[in-house]
């Protein structure tokens, strides 16, 4: 075992390159969509509607209906969040305040997408008594602005149904009692629309139903009894490397409020969007385990026993205020390369009083790019043998026709355990379809200032070398053309073969060019010796067997970021003729991607 490890040594003389890996940002730029109906219960005239649904997909005349029930869609755009507003306002082509769409102009109109969190006033036309707007878009979260100075044209997200102001406001009654709210029910603009809400007990309002709002006592925090906050973007994507994304969930109310989380499954992508394939396969962080120091996972299903639920505290007491953290089991998505997973996250309060809906993406990826890591060598087959012996202890000789060799009962190859394990850096690339293992490979820009994995450092642009990486395997042996070795997979289990001739001076570790009995010459140094004599060929065959992820939170959400699992190595170390000697090592490996790029350039 210890003339094994000191070969292994050999090898894989100590190199240390430093790496920079970037993590995967938690919310990328949307590159794919999910998708949610909103319903809005309308009648003839003008109506005030919010949008909690993003349909900036398509032009409006696109999304709309074709038999031109509705007429006109005017978007309120204040020039500045701070404008005083005296009085409620009704779509005015003589100000800056409205842009607007009508059903006649179509693509002349000024406005040409419905964007999500704003306010609009949509004409129905008056042969319609009522009329419901089905709206597709991408969900998006709530944006929490409010302007003291005057009145605010905003909704609340409640759920589907009917909601009365009273019960609304129940968790702040003070903020209800100063409150001077607007509303606009349909009909012609006259001194029924907009109309004041006085009694606030028995009016009722629903889900995508706009008002002017103002406080007598200026600013307003209260946009419902819990708030979800992200940081840019109003929706979670993953793309095609994300793994990791997370937003903040708060209390909003002076009592304890228990928060449910349900995940729904995308509705059909409209005409000429991505079709959706299957669901995101999504992990909620945990808590975190003190006796493995990891966090617990927990999967988010569509079936009741996949809801999550958080009970927070009071407002502005500890632990009502929580970060969620999500997590992507890239390993688990379904479909092909570029495949669009979706979903919808709903978040709802015990009282039924609000409704949040997040929407989720991710593209999947393929394992293509550069994976360096590192094996460790724990165990050594030992192959100690046990000599048969005669009946006074001496070791038993078997002749044959030429020779003769001791009785060799047993050979014992348990794998054993080593006192240290012993470290070797692997360098693997994939272009989708092959990998290949590598001795060395150089990361940097080459002169067209492209980023390139290249086996060469001539294909690196020579003024940009100060930020390019080296990274080798000294374990293997070096050529000056670097050609990869293929790698084989079968199953989950990648194979690769790499042999040392006995004659290579430069990369056997047998030969000593300077030592006349381990030169592999004879004694004049006019010819090269035979194998077996002074140097021997090696062969290594290393199985690379990726297990499957664990059960805690890290395990499953970093499939596109690592691999890992059990390294198996066999060295052949070969003689004269046929003879040889094999030895085995076992391990672990990791793979950590650090490139996506899917072309070797050699």
């Amino acid at each position: 075992m210890i003339r094994l490890l000191s070969l292994l040594r050999y090898l894989a003389s100590p190199l240390r390159v430093a790496l920079v890996v970037g993590f995967g940002a938690l919310l990328l730029p949307p590159a794919s969509a999910q998708w949610i109906t909103q319903t809005n219960q309308l009648k003839a005239g003008w109506n005030a509607v919010a949008l909690f649904v993003d349909a900036s997909h398509a032009p409006i005349s696109d999304v709309m209906p074709a038999d031109g029930s509705i007429e006109e869609v005017w978007l309120w755009k204040p020039s500045s969040t701070q404008q005083f507003i005296d009085s409620p306002q009704v779509p005015t082509g003589t100000g800056s305040q409205w842009s607007k769409w009508t059903f006649n102009l179509g693509p002349s109109s000024e406005l040409q997408r419905l964007i999500p969190n704003a306010s609009y006033y949509v004409k129905v036309k008056d042969s319609a008594a009522t009329y419901q707007w089905l709206l597709k878009g991408k969900p998006v979260a709530p944006q929490y602005a409010w302007t003291s100075s005057g009145l605010n044209f905003i909704g609340f997200p409640v759920p589907d149904g009917t909601m009365g102001y009273e019960r609304f406001f129940q968790p702040v009654p003070s903020l209800l009692e100063t409150a001077e709210i607007y509303r606009s029910p349909g009909g012609a603009f006259g001194s029924g629309n907009p109309a004041r809400v006085f009694d606030t007990a028995r009016t009722v309002f629903s889900r995508g139903e706009a008002v002017w709002m103002r406080m007598a006592a200026g600013y307003n925090r209260y946009f419902g009894p819990f708030e979800v906050s992200l940081s840019g973007n109003r929706s979670i994507q993953f793309g095609k490397s994300g793994t990791q994304a997370g937003f903040r969930l708060r209390n909003q109310s002076r009592s304890t409020n228990v928060i449910t989380l349900r995940l729904l499954p995308s509705e059909t992508a409209p005409s000429g969007q991505t079709a959706v394939v299957g669901l995101p396969p999504l992990i909620l962080r945990g808590e975190l385990d003190p006796s493995t120091l990891k966090y617990n996972g927990i999967p988010l299903s569509t079936n009741a026993g996949g809801n999550v639920t958080w009970t927070l505290p009071p407002q502005g007491r500890p632990g009502s205020d929580v970060q969620v953290v999500l997590g992507l089991a890239r390993d688990e998505m379904v479909g092909q390369e570029g495949d669009l997973s979706a979903c919808i996250l709903r978040l709802t309060d015990e009282a039924g009083l609000l409704q949040v809906d997040l929407g989720v993406g991710a593209s999947k990826a393929a394992n293509t790019g550069l994976w360096v890591g590192e094996a460790r060598v724990t165990r050594v087959v030992q192959y100690l043998k046990t000599f048969e012996r005669d009946p006074v202890g001496n070791p038993v000789v078997r002749l044959t026709e030429e020779d003769g060799a001791y009785s060799v009962l047993v050979t014992n190859e348990v794998a054993g355990g080593v006192s240290r394990p012993f470290p070797m850096r692997l360098i693997v690339h994939n272009d989708g379809t092959n990998s290949v293992f590598l001795q060395r490979v150089f990361l940097g820009l080459d002169p067209q200032t492209n980023a390139i994995v290249t086996t060469q450092q001539r294909f690196l642009d020579p003024a940009q070398l100060g930020s390019a990486r080296r990274i080798s395997a000294a374990h293997l042996p070096w050529s000056a053309q670097n050609i990869p070795w293929p790698m084989t997979l079968t199953s989950n289990v990648s194979r690769v073969e790499i042999s040392t001739p006995y004659d290579s001076p430069s990369v056997n570790p047998f030969i000593h060019q300077y030592h006349p009995d381990h030169d592999n010459l004879n004694a004049s140094f006019s010819q090269v010796l035979p194998k077996g004599r002074e140097s021997y060929s090696v062969k290594r065959t290393v199985w690379l067997s990726q297990q499957a992820a664990g059960l805690d939170y890290q395990s499953r959400t970093s499939g596109s970021l690592d691999r890992n699992g059990v390294y198996d190595e066999t060295i052949e170390i070969g003689g004269s003729g046929s003879n040889a000697r094999t030895f085995r090592v076992l391990g672990t490996y990791t793979l950590n991607r650090i490139s996506d790029l899917p072309i070797l350039t050699r």
